[in-house]
């Protein structure tokens, strides 16, 4: 039996260099990973894209950590407030793609003190809650956040085509908070705009 490629779990490398045109800072990082068997390429698209958006918040992608059964997509942490405790507690749990507003609602109980976000293509989310309930179950949650990422569709198929390689380097160029420009080197990608929109909860930057 032949499995194709996109079934295969493997190791992705994202070589991202990102200038902040306000003030003229240029950063280099080395993105790793791991595309499992069932995963989609949308998923780690976003993945990178939210990464790219918290750069200053020392994020970990993937890390290997559950809370009950969940594992975040991305994680940063913060010291605990209890003195005697050494562990440290997620101040941001982030969920990209898909995910129930049920689980949400859970995290957000769970970890009252931290910030819960989900990142999804700005479609998705807009559609999610154009459900008045789920919109007033989420919005009753302080701490969660939901942030539509938009570009154009034709992008979002170009950069899923991109990943098919285990190296990839983009050149990133940040303009404000909430808008940046990618270009992917070696592929047709160039400089295609990325923006982000808070649809519910605060901003935190």
């Amino acid at each position: 039996m032949t499995i194709k490629n996109d079934l295969l779990s493997r190791n992705l490398s994202f070589q991202v260099v990102r200038r902040n045109k306000v003030s003229g800072e240029v950063d280099s990082r080395r993105l790793i990973l791991r595309k499992g068997r069932v995963e989609s390429k949308l998923h780690i698209i976003l993945k990178v894209l939210t990464y790219l958006y918290f750069w200053e918040k020392d994020l970990f992608i993937e890390p290997n950590f559950r809370l009950y059964k969940y594992r975040p997509d991305l994680v940063s942490w913060r010291e605990s407030e209890i003195p005697t405790k050494e562990e440290k507690i997620p101040d941001l749990w982030i969920e990209c793609k898909h995910v129930k507003y049920k689980k949400l609602l859970k995290l957000s109980r769970a970890l009252p003190h931290s910030k819960i976000i989900w990142m999804h293509t700005l479609r998705s989310l807009k559609r999610t809650i154009s459900n008045t309930k789920t919109k007033t179950k989420l919005q009753r949650a302080s701490n969660v956040q939901l942030i539509g990422i938009d570009t154009l569709m034709e992008t979002w198929k170009s950069l899923e085509e991109s990943i098919s390689t285990k190296q990839n380097q983009w050149m990133v160029t940040l303009h404000e908070r909430n808008l940046m420009t990618v270009s992917v080197e070696d592929q047709s990608i160039n400089g295609f705009s990325v923006r982000f929109h808070l649809l519910l909860g605060n901003y935190l930057i």
